[in-house]
């Protein structure tokens, strides 16, 4: 007699199933709903949920006008630490300053994009709210910043230059400044930006754009899923 699949699984199934067929307005609400205000984890029932949700998005094509504002960082994708590239692996397989020399050193056929360390920890802090300020102007030149914020008087900035192509529906930065600003003192990141060359930039792709939701996914693999103020 063959083996009936566990009962869990039909669910998780059936629940994708009816993912799919939900229309663009509905698995858009729908990720809202599971996200609220912002989630560091999730079940592997929501998580599997939200990946067919995120796969199955068709909106706009991505314009200057769509991206611009501010942006609650909703979520994240999730990436194993990679001893062989502790700095986080690119996409498409560049190295650029000190991540050359891991990349060098711990060369692997199988090596997989994987986020910075930094950005796992920030990411994964429940106690912090993280947002995204576009400001481009016709052209698509502009800034990008983004805001790590621990209460009303605990703020870090770190800021890039940033311009977004309307045919790849890219948006580049290069990040150039960065400070904490801690109960109204302003203390600089000791980080010398022009020193780090490419190592300094990267990109978001976005992979769906509308007047609540954005969808993005970076030079280092991660998904950010991210709602406009």
């Amino acid at each position: 007699m063959a083996r009936r699949p566990p009962v869990a699984a039909l669910l998780l199934l059936l629940r994708c199933c009816s993912t799919t067929a939900l229309a663009p307005p509905a698995r858009e609400a729908r990720i809202i709903e599971l996200l609220g205000k912002g989630r560091v984890g999730l079940p592997q029932s929501d998580e599997v949920e939200l990946d067919e949700l995120v796969a199955n998005l068709e909106g706009q094509k991505p314009t200057i006008a769509s991206v611009r504002g501010d942006w609650d960082l909703l979520y994240t994708s999730k990436s194993e630490f990679d001893p062989a590239n502790p700095l986080g692996r690119r996409v498409d397989g560049t190295a650029p300053g000190i991540e050359k020399i891991f990349d060098v050193a711990f060369s692997q056929a199988e090596a997989v994009a994987s986020s910075s360390p930094i950005q796992r920890f920030v990411t994964g802090l429940e106690s912090v709210e993280i947002r995204q300020a576009v400001e481009l102007d016709d052209a698509g030149m502009g800034r990008v910043d983004q805001y790590v914020e621990a209460g009303e008087n605990v703020v870090f900035r770190l800021s890039a230059s940033g311009s977004f192509d309307e045919a790849t529906g890219r948006l580049d930065f290069t990040f150039d400044d960065a400070y904490l600003t801690a109960f109204g003192v302003r203390i600089p990141y000791p980080v010398p930006f022009r020193l780090l060359g490419d190592e300094a930039s990267g990109y978001l792709d976005t992979r769906y754009v509308s007047d609540t939701l954005r969808v993005s996914r970076g030079n280092k693999g991660t998904t950010f899923i991210l709602r406009r103020r």
